[in-house]
């Protein structure tokens, strides 16, 4: 039921390995379907029927470039004769091979600069928090290049630090910090886009970086704390035209905690969505409708499945956002 390979390399190439099995019943079976836990696997098996204590195979490929480390994979198995699967494992280590310097800094920002990520995702930063991430940087070429950066997007929230010179064949980081102030009246999403300037000529690609602002939870008692639970997260507002249209669909949001919930802020992904709500406290045990709006007017698509999102920022420390998701179908 298990194969172990062992330590492999990660470039040696494929790996194989075969199951033996035996149809133990006094009926014939066949194998309807195999499948697999990862794409880097697959498996091969006898088809056609099995007769009473006729043997059969399954072949299990493993392939283990660019997944370096523990090997814990699944392969299940469905005969005819029951509806639970049978499952294989394949187990071992995948020792990690060198990178090149293409694959350490995947980003070409040119004249010879290349970064390991161009965008960086903070997550939550409260109030009085600073909060940085370091994106790695190398300098291919045979010469000391020249960068500085110029904003396209600035939340005015960010900072980055950054050399103004790097020698060549030199490594380092670029950091971008981003620090709230305690008080601040800043919440949900900020974002901010820049392009490296190296040696005088905007890179090939921007670098971005995204938080989302919340409250300073840190002096908040759990058991007195505001919960805000939402009556939907999916909306459908099914079959539409993009005629002059307005389309609502009421949301029920109950405060389930001790204190006032504060909604701090309502966003949403598209010019056609909006979320208008009655009120933006809400006291404990309290009710308040969220109208979620579509204005088909404002849907950039002509035909076919639109989605936007509407994001909810609060003052519960559990989830300080909640997602609300809006389809239709643009007949």
């Amino acid at each position: 039921m298990v194969h172990n390979f062992g330590h492999i390399k990660e470039d040696g190439g494929e790996q194989l390995c075969r199951f033996f099995a035996i149809n133990e019943g006094n009926n014939s079976i066949e194998v309807t379907k195999i499948e697999t836990s990862c794409g880097c696997t697959s498996a091969q098996y006898t088809k056609g029927e099995i007769a009473p204590n006729e043997k059969f195979e399954v072949t299990v490929r493993f392939n283990p470039f660019n997944r370096p480390g523990r090997i814990d994979k699944h392969i299940y198995i469905i005969v005819s004769d029951s509806e639970a699967p049978i499952r294989l494992t394949i187990e071992g280590f995948v020792q990690e091979r060198e990178r090149t310097i293409d694959e350490l800094y995947p980003f070409d920002m040119g004249g010879g600069l290349r970064l390991r990520s161009n965008y960086h995702a903070f997550g939550y930063i409260e109030h009085g928090s600073t909060m940085e991430e370091h994106i790695g940087y190398v300098n291919t070429s045979l010469e000391p290049i020249m960068i500085d950066i110029e904003y396209t997007t600035q939340s005015g929230h960010l900072s980055v630090s950054h050399p103004s010179m790097i020698p060549a064949g030199a490594t380092g980081d670029i950091t971008l910090r981003y620090s709230i102030a305690e008080g601040s009246d800043v919440y949900g999403t900020i974002s901010d886009i820049l392009y490296i300037i190296v040696e005088g000529k905007h890179a090939r690609y921007t670098l971005g970086s995204e938080a989302i602002i919340t409250d300073n939870f840190s002096m908040v008692d759990d058991i007195s704390a505001p919960h805000a639970d939402i009556s939907k997260k999916i909306i459908k507002f099914g079959e539409i035209n993009c005629a002059n249209m307005v389309l609502e669909e009421v949301v029920a949001v109950t405060n389930t905690g001790a204190s006032p919930l504060e909604v701090r802020s309502i966003e949403s992904s598209s010019l056609a969505v909006e979320g208008i709500i009655d009120a933006m406290s809400i006291a404990p045990n309290q009710t308040i409708e969220l109208r979620v709006r579509l204005n088909t007017e404002d849907i950039e698509l002509t035909e076919g499945v639109f989605t936007a999102r509407l994001r909810i920022i609060t003052n519960d420390p559990t989830r300080p956002m909640q997602t609300i998701k809006v389809n239709a179908i643009i007949d």
